[in-house]
C-alpha cells in the first residue's frame, strides 16, 4: 500500500508542477509583448539619427555582445565596418553578421547576416534598416525592417519576410475536410 500512495504522490506533485508552469504562462502577455512595437521604433530612429553621424567607421570589427557566467561568448558581431557611439550603448554597422553560441562557445545556435544595423548593447536589441536573412536550427528567415531582442531570443520582421524549414513533413490529405 505505501508504494501506490508514494506513487499517487509523485503523480499529486507532477500534476501541480505541470499546472504551475500552464499557469505561468499567459498568452495574452505573450500576445502584447509581440505586439508592442515602441522598442523597434525608438532603435529604427536610433538608426536613423545614427547612420547621419557616422564618420572614419572601423573595418573589420568583432565584439562579444554578451556573455556566459564563465565568460564564454554567448553572441558576436561582427562587420565590415562599425561606430561604436561613446555617448550611448549603439554600435551602428554593415555588412554585419551576428551569432549567438551554446555554453561552450564552440557550436553556433544561430546566424543573422544583414546589410546594416543597430544593436543597443544595454538592452541587447537590434533594428535591422536593410535586407537580412538569418539561420536558427534548420529553419531560414529571410527579410526587410527587422527587430531582434537576443535576450528573449525574439525576431520580428516587418517586410518582405520569408520563411523556409528543412525536414518539416506536411501531409496535405490532412488539411482537407472530408
Amino acid at each position: 500500500m505505501a508504494g501506490k500512495a508514494h506513487r499517487f504522490l509523485v503523480w499529486a506533485a507532477g500534476v501541480l508542477a505541470a499546472g504551475a508552469a500552464v499557469a505561468a504562462f499567459s498568452s495574452e502577455r505573450w500576445l502584447a509583448e509581440r505586439a508592442d512595437d515602441s522598442d523597434m521604433l525608438r532603435l529604427r530612429a536610433a538608426f536613423a539619427e545614427c547612420a547621419k553621424k557616422v564618420v572614419a567607421p572601423a573595418e573589420n570589427v568583432s565584439m562579444v555582445l554578451e556573455s556566459y557566467p564563465d565568460g564564454t561568448a554567448k553572441s558576436r558581431i561582427t562587420a565590415a565596418r562599425a561606430m561604436i557611439f561613446s555617448d550611448s550603448s549603439y554600435i551602428w554597422a554593415e555588412k554585419i553578421r551576428l551569432e549567438q553560441f551554446d555554453a561552450t562557445g564552440t557550436n553556433r545556435t544561430a546566424r543573422l547576416d544583414a546589410e546594416n544595423c543597430l544593436v543597443d548593447r544595454a538592452t541587447k536589441t537590434g533594428w535591422v534598416d536593410g535586407n537580412a536573412d538569418m539561420l536558427y536550427g534548420d529553419a531560414t528567415v529571410k527579410g526587410r525592417g527587422i527587430y531582434f531582442s537576443l535576450t528573449r531570443e525574439f525576431i520580428k520582421i516587418f517586410s518582405q519576410s520569408e520563411i523556409r524549414t528543412k525536414g518539416g513533413k506536411i501531409n496535405p490529405g490532412r488539411l482537407i475536410k472530408k
